[in-house]
């Protein structure tokens, strides 16, 4: 159990002294299963860290235990929100794992036309380095359309912002930075213009509304599978399969576990792994 420090509050001059309720802990695994349920993510195996983070959270919202918590995102959706944000960060950059990228580029060129999901898409550095490869590959003149999903409501607004600091494009050389980017201060800004076949969307990849998206050539679904468990990751898969086309590739992130299931195949090994639908 964890105790708030004492506060001293200047009343009219007068200082007063306020002792806080004690941090109540009980209720974190129901509140861990909560989570689990509602977006998949497994936090029990960093139940240590996740319950420091958690704790300073409720401290900022004025709640003094788990189990209030638990109690206040059954209605308060923002609340709900604003915890799936805090525990749904991650930090990406463009061009990254680029050979697996390459890879997808090549297997666009053999597509009437080319429909890509990147799911999840977080801060949308993803989703706009595709862009710009197809762009920049001469050999590529057909129709593409690129979307990007995550359930961080921040991640997704940042990803429509599109304005990113000098160390996510540390790999971009400066012609491409002028070109698709306009420095304002110290910042990157996406010049829009240049990216007409891109949009985000804030939702759930185990929400029934992802299936409305259509279906897709290519889906990146780069490390994501990591933070579920084994039943979550094969509703992943099965979620997967029905938005892939014929013929259509899956590439996961390096790290990524995929268990033995009924609906997707894998092909190859390492950076040129993919999957399709069986």
């Amino acid at each position: 159990m964890f105790f708030r420090k004492k506060k001293k509050i200047d009343i009219e001059n007068q200082e007063v002294e306020v002792i806080n309720e004690p941090f109540n802990t009980y209720g974190l695994s129901d509140l861990l299963h909560f989570i689990k349920r509602e977006i998949g993510v497994d936090l029990f195996p960093k139940k240590a860290i996740i319950e420091t983070r958690i704790r300073l959270f409720c401290e900022e919202k004025n709640i003094n235990s788990f189990r209030k918590l638990f109690d206040e995102i059954q209605y308060n959706k923002e609340m709900k929100q604003d915890l799936v944000n805090l525990l749904t960060v991650n930090e990406t950059y463009f061009y990254r794992e680029l050979i697996q990228l390459q890879e997808a580029i090549e297997f666009a060129k053999t597509r009437e036309g080319v429909d890509v999901l990147c799911a999840p898409c977080a801060s949308g550095e993803e989703v706009y380095t595709i862009s710009m490869m197809l762009e920049e590959d001469h050999t590529f003149r057909k129709r593409f359309n690129i979307i990007g999903i995550d359930i961080n409501s921040e991640a997704i607004q940042k990803a429509k912002n599109g304005i990113y600091n000098a160390r996510s494009l540390h790999k971009l050389s400066d012609n491409l930075k002028e070109k698709y980017f306009t420095l304002v201060s110290d910042k990157y800004q996406i010049k829009k213009e240049k990216f007409l076949h891109v949009d985000f969307s804030q939702i759930n990849v185990f929400d029934d509304k992802f299936l409305s998206f259509g279906k897709f050539d290519i889906i990146f679904s780069r490390n994501m599978l990591i933070y579920f468990d084994e039943d979550f990751r094969i509703k992943a898969m099965q979620k997967f399969s029905k938005l892939l086309k014929e013929g259509g590739r899956i590439y996961l992130g390096h790290a990524d576990i995929v268990p033995e299931n009924e609906y997707l195949q894998k092909h190859g090994f390492g950076s040129s792994c993919y999957y399709t639908k069986k």
